[in-house]
């Protein structure tokens, strides 16, 4: 009995052995793979990534997670996509420490890592940033410091590029699926109709009630919310999140018609008779709350520069029932003379994170292509 009990001990301490070194050698699929030209380890992983939009796990003892590196952290990652409200923030932190991220997935869609080590020389601290390295589309970034001053000198430098970085993946994300897709239907219907082409995911309605202004339904969204009633708790579907892409068009005379504050007047008095609600003599319109003031900016998507647009919208008349977010680009298409908008929209209750259905409009906006 004695002599059983010592070869069960080793063997289930071998099978111990086993799993943990199976464990490693599945989550270390990529460890020998060096960086590329451009500094970067490029993964092979093909796993589906987890995890929600805007959420960034960071990777550290409790040590190295000072006041001063968290204060750093959330006055880059934690900005605010203006001008909406209620504010939504563009990142979360969410702190794991390495025994937690051990046990748990792998394949958070962002990930960092802080690390004090001895065996980095001081005044040599290095960031290493892998793509796909646990799931595809990953992205992760890991600093290496000998210690908490050099880390934090790193940290300030390298923050705000790797900010634009995170930010870019999240929206290209949602770009890749919807081209993956391949929503042909409503791609032709588009390149008929406004000479420009868009990647939708494969569940959208197009609606065209004529040659100027087409409507892109997304399918709705609900939560569950569980409501107390009588000292009982029910189910019910109150929380919907709407959104959709509006593309118009109008013929263009001359530049003063690529002014911002024309564009955003063009874009009400065309709103006005398409963008109806069902409710008689209600219609979408901007929100000109100097708090929420429509922001812009002049950037190029593709072969098109015009003018991108945040803002507010509501739906007013005789009566004012709702309203919600909008994304926006506006450019003058460069054979046809017609200047185009396209215009996602967002309507959600402010109890629910709208960071996901914005990352869709905005990969929806930045898939642009001009037909020519």
């Amino acid at each position: 009995m004695k002599y059983l009990l010592i070869l069960l001990t080793v063997f289930f301490a071998l099978m111990a052995c086993k799993t943990d070194n199976s464990k490693k050698i599945k989550n270390d699929n990529n460890a020998n793979l060096k960086p590329d030209s451009s500094g970067v380890v490029q993964g092979n992983s093909m796993a589906q990534y987890t995890g929600k939009p805007g959420q960034l796990v960071l990777v550290a003892e409790n040590t190295v997670l000072t006041e001063e590196i968290m204060t750093l952290l959330d006055s880059v990652f934690g900005e605010y996509i203006r001008p909406y409200y209620p504010p939504e923030k563009k990142f979360e932190i969410f702190t794991r420490s390495p025994e937690q991220f051990e046990s748990g997935s792998h394949h958070l869609r962002n990930l960092m890592f802080l690390e004090i080590n001895n065996e980095i020389p001081k005044g040599d601290p290095r960031m290493i940033l892998k793509k796909d390295y646990f799931a595809r589309t990953q992205l992760i970034a890991e600093f290496k410091a000998n210690n908490i001053n050099d880390l934090y000198a790193l940290m300030m430098v390298k923050l705000p590029e790797l900010y634009e970085l995170f930010d870019k993946q999240e929206w290209k994300r949602e770009y890749l699926r919807h081209k993956s897709e391949k929503n042909n239907v409503a791609k032709e219907l588009l390149r008929k109709q406004f000479g420009i082409e868009l990647d939708l995911p494969r569940s959208v309605r197009y609606e065209s009630r004529d040659s100027k202004f087409a409507h892109i339904l997304f399918p709705d969204r609900s939560r569950q919310m569980e409501l107390e009633a009588g000292g009982a708790y029910l189910s019910s579907k109150a929380n919907f999140i709407q959104s959709g892409i509006m593309v118009w068009q109008f013929d263009f005379k001359d530049s003063s018609q690529l002014n911002p504050a024309y564009l955003m007047q063009a874009r009400d008095t065309i709103l006005k008779y398409y963008a109806k609600h069902e409710i008689d003599g209600v219609y979408m319109g901007t929100q000109d709350h100097p708090a929420v003031l429509p922001i812009h900016n002049r950037i190029q998507i593709g072969d098109a520069q015009g003018y991108e647009f945040r803002g507010l919208y509501k739906f007013t008349g005789r009566l004012e029932p709702s309203g919600g977010k909008f994304w926006s680009f506006h450019f003058l298409h460069p054979t046809r003379k017609k200047v185009i908008a396209v215009s996602g929209y967002l309507d959600a209750p402010p109890t629910m994170s709208a960071s996901y259905d914005l990352r869709k409009i905005q990969a929806v906006l930045y898939s642009l292509k001009i037909i020519k």
